[in-house]
């Protein structure tokens, strides 16, 4: 066969409605056969969704499972690669199902070892009897199988689940057309994993062009969880040309024409979309919020609007998702500006459904129970917030991000960022990225006023009055701290070079340890980062505190850590059970795991150099790590000429 007309279903599916999802995934595979496709591929979360956590091991969610492939196979009117997680091998790994003809295996065993549709109508005999003495399986990653290229009707068809199986078919593997069906979900620090808009800064050309085979990504496009998918599906040409581009953040059937053979150019190459990270962001959380309340069965969201940028955000985010409609706002502010300014979002936004809290009964309320602190107050708030989400059938939504969760929001541990029960959408996007993504969506429509973009609540505490000279400038340098200490797990030895200082530094790293009980307590929220806090956790009762090495000490390091001199390689760490999978296919020789820098490289600055560059040195730490990642720069995402100039005046979320 030299041509082959391929489709994706570009999905999204509701996990364990297995009924449900078939026969969305018969609807679209018949359509591409209308159309004359010979090839369908469903994204990897589409049939089970990317972490059953301890359900894969249960014998009857695996026999459902079983079924479901088995009843979708009969009803295609066209050949299928479904990804899915089975235990088949003793432990959670991900695998994809070749549909061809009807007749159904395991991508893993094409030589016919493991035929799942051999074994009668129940699929009994797939799977290993469970071992009652056994551990559980409940924290176990799914391993994925190893990049595979199958004969299909004469076409070299390669099979990918990873990023590092990509690097396989460029280094050792040789395919005609490769079917990448990422399981990583939406990570704003790796531009790849939004698929199609990161080809306008060049990814995925080079893989391509080395593997000299076709490319055809097929992304999900929803909420699952914790893991948030934007679509962006899109079929490369060997030579880098794209030949089709589904939208992102879209439910879409992308067709496209493959002639296996051509050499190019394409007749009608398409444009790739522009990459906008604080737009990606925005819709993706916006999505998160929308299958939260669809998947599990709510009538609506219910949030607290105060006049903060916080706060404003998720009120806006929360309309975007499900409609002003399905909002019920508590408005509520200890100021009249404040007030002023949370009545004029939710007229803005068009929401009917507002109750007024008065600020004042809280307190008395407060200082009824022995304490009037706001910190009281505020979690007073998140109470009736509470019992209005429980007894309407809503949502409850926190405006907590990861700068409020990871050091608090002012000099104690108030309960407002740690509501119990409630969804955080930015909780895993720093303050300074919530800002970006507020500015980005003001430009759509300007419901969010300038009041509100001055209430950005630095938190106090923290000795960052002295750091700059603006909310805007302190924000930064500490989200700039916590980022260099989450994402890339930099030592306190090199924080101190930041403008915050020794203290300042030592202060945060402080605070972001007393606030771990909290956290656990805390909201859910969607990972969209490379490192969310639930991944850098640390025991609550561990009495360890960080401190500054003398140079004696780090040299002693060096001389015990056998990967060379203080090169900060990225911590491997394990998602705790209902956090995201991570693939576990390790990268191949050469290629470095994402987030770790270049072997051998070392980002330690010499003291001569460090007192020549003086507070920037912490800042061109992260520069340079981020470079060994091969990652865009943050700041990168609004250059001049394309987003515009941004709103931050220095340190790694500034734009010079």
């Amino acid at each position: 066969m030299d041509s082959l007309k391929i489709a994706v279903a570009q999905m999204n599916t509701t996990p364990g409605d297995f009924d449900r999802t078939v026969a969305a995934m018969l609807a679209y595979g018949n359509q591409a056969a209308e159309q004359g496709c010979g090839l369908v591929v469903y994204p990897a979360a589409a049939l089970m969704g990317p972490d059953p956590q301890t359900l894969v091991a249960d014998e009857s969610y695996q026999l459902a499972m079983i079924l479901a492939l088995k009843r979708l196979a009969c009803g295609l009117k066209v050949d299928a690669l479904v990804p899915f997680v089975s235990c088949a091998s003793g432990s959670p790994r991900f695998d994809v199902a070749v549909i061809c003809g009807g007749a159904l295996k395991a991508a893993s065993a094409v030589d016919g070892s493991l035929p799942l549709g051999t074994f009668g109508d129940t699929g009994r005999g797939i799977f290993p009897a469970a071992d009652p003495l056994a551990p559980p399986v409940a924290a176990d990653v799914a391993q994925l199988v190893e990049p595979t290229v199958v004969d299909y009707r004469g076409i070299a068809l390669g099979l990918a689940l990873s990023a590092a199986d990509l690097a396989a078919f460029a280094e050792d593997l040789t395919a005609d057309v490769i079917c990448y069906m990422p399981v990583d979900a939406f990570n704003a620090d790796d531009e790849q994993s939004c698929l199609a808009p990161s080809v306008a800064d060049g990814c995925y050309a080079r893989e391509v062009r080395d593997a000299n085979a076709w490319l055809v990504a097929a992304g999900a496009a929803g909420a699952y969880d914790d893991m948030v998918y934007v679509g962006g599906s899109f079929v490369m040409a060997p030579w880098g040309e794209l030949a089709a581009v589904a939208p992102s953040n879209t439910e879409d059937l992308l067709t496209c024409d493959i002639g296996v053979l051509d050499e190019g150019p394409l007749a009608q190459p398409v444009d790739a979309p522009a990459y906008d990270r604080p737009a990606l962001i925005w819709e993706a959380l916006a999505a998160a919020v929308r299958d939260q309340v669809s998947k599990r069965g709510l009538s609506g969201v219910a949030l607290v609007v105060d006049g903060t940028l916080a706060s404003s955000a998720v009120a806006t985010l929360a309309v975007d998702a499900v409609g002003p409609l399905r909002v019920h706002a508590l408005v509520s502010a200890r100021d009249r500006a404040a007030l002023d300014d949370a009545r004029a979002l939710v007229r803005l936004l068009r929401i009917r459904d507002v109750d007024e809290v008065s600020a004042r009964d809280l307190d008395q309320a407060a200082s009824a129970l022995g304490d009037d602190e706001a910190d009281l107050t505020a979690a007073l708030l998140q109470v009736r917030l509470g019992a209005l989400a429980r007894g309407e059938g809503l949502l409850a939504l926190s405006s907590a991000d990861k700068t409020e969760l990871a050091v608090g929001a002012g000099a104690h541990l108030g309960g407002a960022c740690v509501a119990a029960r409630a969804f955080a959408p930015f909780g895993d996007v720093y303050r300074s990225d919530v800002a970006r993504a507020a500015r980005w969506r003001n430009t759509v429509s300007p419901v969010m006023g300038a009041g509100c973009f001055e209430r950005l609540c630095v938190p106090c505490g923290l000795g960052l009055e002295s750091v700059a000279t603006s909310d805007e400038g302190r924000l930064s340098e500490l989200d700039a701290v916590l980022l260099l200490r989450i994402e890339r797990h930099a030592q306190t030895s090199e924080l101190v070079a930041s403008r915050l200082g020794k203290q300042g530094t030592l202060r945060v790293l402080g605070r972001l340890a007393l606030c771990e009980a909290s956290r656990r307590q805390g909201p859910t929220y969607p990972v969209v980062s490379a490192c969310s806090l639930a991944e850098c956790g640390r025991p609550v009762a561990d009495a360890w505190r960080d401190r500054v090495m003398s140079e004696a000490e780090l040299a002693e390091v060096d001389r015990v850590r056998p990967s060379g001199p203080r090169a900060m390689p990225r911590a491997a760490s394990t998602r705790p059970a209902g956090a995201p999978m991570a693939p576990a296919s390790s990268a191949p020789a050469g290629w470095q795991a994402a987030g770790a820098p270049a072997a051998g490289l070392d980002f330690s600055i010499p003291d001569e150099v460090r007192d020549q560059i003086g507070p920037k040195a912490g800042e061109l730490m992260g520069f340079l790590k981020e470079l060994a990642d091969g990652r865009r720069l943050r700041g990168e995402s609004n250059r001049p000429g394309k987003d515009g100039p941004g709103p931050w005046m220095g340190g790694l979320f500034s734009d010079n």
